[in-house]
């Protein structure tokens, strides 16, 4: 019998079954373990579920933040469309730098905020 021709490719070869899977935890010994088991993952989802409540309540400073980083980038903008006098210029510049020193505060308080964050018990 003529071999099929594979222009330079390997032949087919037949599918090899892959193994079974294990099961990742072992069965239960005995209740109390596993009821143990279930509160320690009840208690993790519960302070996850806190800390996305507590980033929630974060949201209107978080978004103060960003439009003071787009506001950040108007000052030389606007300037320079509407050709405004030196000293205009020059109070947007002072007020962006102030913003920014505003902000990196910000920025630093926040990370701080998320490290020590602790549930509420």
């Amino acid at each position: 019998m003529a071999q099929q021709a594979t222009f330079g490719r390997r032949g087919v070869r037949s599918p090899v079954s892959a193994p079974a899977p294990t099961p990742d935890r072992p069965e239960p010994s005995n209740p109390e373990l596993e009821a143990f088991a279930a509160s320690i993952r009840g208690a993790q989802a519960g302070e996850a579920a806190e800390f996305a409540r507590w980033r929630r309540d974060q949201a209107p400073r978080r978004l103060l933040m960003i439009l003071v980083r787009l506001a950040l980038l108007a000052p030389g903008l606007f300037c320079f469309l509407v050709q405004a006098p030196w000293w205009v210029s020059l109070t947007l510049e002072g007020a962006g730098l102030a913003a920014n020193g505003w902000l990196r505060r910000e920025r630093r308080r926040q990370a701080s905020a998320i490290v020590a964050w602790t549930p509420d018990s």
